[in-house]
């Protein structure tokens, strides 16, 4: 190859790297404006965070004296008072992943809370079975704290907690429970379907960590 030809090939190989520089540069930018993007699409977004339970109670007793079956087979589960969105989600979780038979009535009633008197709750469960002719009734009820800014100002943030009860129909109490939450509030709305799946996660698992599915108050549907 003579000195022209060398030359000529040197400077090809120049514009290729240099062309090639470019591109590699303008993925880069591309890539980094990505990642830019998604943060702060997700720093918009709000979210529903769920922590421990606290307060957990089970009963002791055995469920076949209490109910005369292995297990429970049939809930109502009334109305979450405070919270319908987290009462739809519970349901959801109950009729998929348990082998209850879950009713939901739809009308409303005096909402149960955690300044009744037991005796309250005993009575009207029990009017409440044999109303809607189930084994137990599971109620709950939410209750939130003022609101205040997240840690960068951009969303807004709200403690809640949920309060679990069930009771079956003699009216012996078989569970409660208390579910801290918070909920994020952002430009974006949650996305439910992750909400959902987070916290049929943290229930589940708070169901086989204590053992209700063994007891029977949450039989699985693959027993």
């Amino acid at each position: 190859m003579d000195q022209s030809s060398a030359l000529q090939s040197s400077r090809k190989a120049v514009v290729a790297m240099f062309i090639l520089s470019i591109a590699l540069f303008h993925q880069g930018c591309l890539a980094a404006a990505w990642v830019v993007a998604v943060t702060a699409d997700s720093m918009r977004a709000g979210d529903v965070q769920f922590q421990p339970f606290e307060k957990s109670w089970v009963s002791t007793e055995n469920v076949r004296a209490i109910v005369d079956r292995s297990s429970l087979s049939s809930l109502a589960f009334m109305p979450v008072d405070g919270d319908e969105l987290m009462g739809a989600r519970l349901t959801k979780i109950l009729k998929e992943k348990t082998a209850l038979r879950v009713v939901t009535p739809a009308r409303p009633r005096a909402p149960l809370t955690v300044a009744k008197r037991d005796q309250d709750h005993v009575v009207l469960a029990r009017e409440l079975s044999r109303e809607f002719a189930v084994d137990a009734i599971l109620y709950g009820h939410v209750v939130g704290s003022a609101s205040h800014s997240s840690e960068w100002g951009v969303k807004a943030e709200e403690p809640r907690r949920l309060f679990l009860y069930m009771i079956d129909r003699d009216g012996h109490l078989l569970w409660r429970d208390e579910l801290p939450f918070l909920i994020v509030t952002g430009t974006k709305p949650a996305l439910e379907e992750s909400v959902q799946l987070s916290l049929t996660r943290h229930f589940m698992d708070h169901v086989h960590e204590l053992g209700l599915d063994d007891a029977g108050y949450f039989p699985s549907k693959s027993s």
